[in-house]
């Protein structure tokens, strides 16, 4: 199965996303975990966008084209051939991202149109937390902030998330998380709301 793990900047992902690889190694999936944006060319140029390293600026635009031509990357060069090696794929932000990220100050018809070559993955575990929690995470641990890590872009972001879940639901199976829980309680959260999911391995 190939799984997306999605949510706002400092809700909690790597965290979450470590304990859902504990989860399904559990019962006896060979997991095989990635991230977007990736570690090809086109990943590391969109890092140095969103860290503003970049020696010059970028409009939103040719962002979001980056997005799209690293994700259909990712899919031939990593996603798809660990899928047909019976790997579950567990990635770290997916096509929700861009949808939710690019439409929050592009057209949403426009950036879907971008990504419509993207498969969809089997499963969406969306982690929702406050933007107050978010911003206290990223104030505590970041050294510095992605120009995407503001309070009114987060604002925004929540909001695109949720157009975004319920244009794909019944599409896409989608299963929320609490990102406002404690570390200690993600993992009883996972496994309370994704064991009908994924069951055990005989």
């Amino acid at each position: 199965m190939f799984i997306a793990v999605e949510g706002i900047d400092g809700s909690g992902k790597s965290t979450t996303i470590a304990e859902l690889e504990k989860f399904l190694a559990a019962r006896g999936h060979a997991v095989h975990r990635t991230a977007e944006p990736t570690k090809l060319d086109t990943g590391r140029a969109i890092r140095e966008l969103l860290g503003q390293k970049s020696e010059r600026p970028y409009t939103r635009h040719e962002l979001a084209l980056l997005f799209a031509a690293d994700r259909l990357r990712h899919l031939e060069e990593e996603v798809e051939p660990m899928l047909a090696a019976g790997k579950t794929v567990l990635t770290d932000r997916y096509l929700f991202s861009s949808l939710a990220y690019q439409s929050a100050d592009l057209p949403y018809e426009w950036v879907r149109e971008l990504n419509r070559f993207a498969r969809l993955p089997d499963v969406v575990v969306y982690i929702g937390v406050s933007v107050d929690t978010a911003l206290a995470r990223l104030a505590r641990f970041r050294q510095g902030t992605e120009i995407f890590e503001t309070r009114g872009f987060l604002e925004k972001l929540t909001t695109a998330y949720e157009r975004v879940m319920a244009e794909y639901a019944g599409r896409v199976t989608i299963e929320r998380l609490d990102g406002e829980v404690t570390m200690e309680n993600i993992a009883a959260d996972i496994e309370q709301r994704l064991s009908g999911i994924f069951p055990k391995k005989i």
